[in-house]
C-alpha cells in the first residue's frame, strides 16, 4: 500500500512537472509568433511610414525583444525557437539599418 501510494505521488508529480514545461513552451511560441509577426508587419508597412513613426516603432521592437527573451530563457531547450528568431531578428537590423540611413540622408539633405 505504502508503495502503490508513493507510486501514484510521483506520478502525480511528474505529470504536474510536465503539464508546466508545456504551458512554458506554449506561452514562448506565442510569443514568438507575436514577434514575428510584429516584424513582418513593420518591414512591410514600407520605409516613409517607417521614418516617420521611428521612434515608436523602436519602443514596441525593444518591448517585445525583451518579453521574447524573458519567455525563452525560462525553457531549457530552445533550439526550436532560434532559427525563427534569428530569421527574424535578421530581417528587422536589415530593415533598421535601411531606415537609419535613409534617415541621415535625408538629415544631410536638410542643412
Amino acid at each position: 500500500m505504502k508503495n502503490l501510494i508513493s507510486l501514484l505521488g510521483i506520478l502525480i508529480l511528474t505529470t504536474v512537472l510536465n503539464s508546466c514545461k508545456s504551458n512554458e513552451e506554449k506561452r514562448a511560441e506565442v510569443v514568438t509568433n507575436n514577434y514575428i509577426r510584429f516584424i513582418d508587419s513593420v518591414t512591410t508597412y514600407g520605409t516613409i511610414d517607417a521614418l516617420t513613426n521611428w521612434n515608436a516603432i523602436q519602443k514596441c521592437y525593444e518591448k517585445k525583444s525583451n518579453e521574447l527573451n524573458l519567455q525563452i530563457d525560462m525553457l531549457e531547450d530552445t533550439t526550436i525557437f532560434d532559427e525563427k528568431i534569428n530569421a527574424a531578428t535578421s530581417k528587422y537590423e536589415t530593415f533598421r539599418n535601411l531606415i537609419v540611413e535613409k534617415k541621415l540622408k535625408r538629415e544631410a539633405g536638410s542643412f
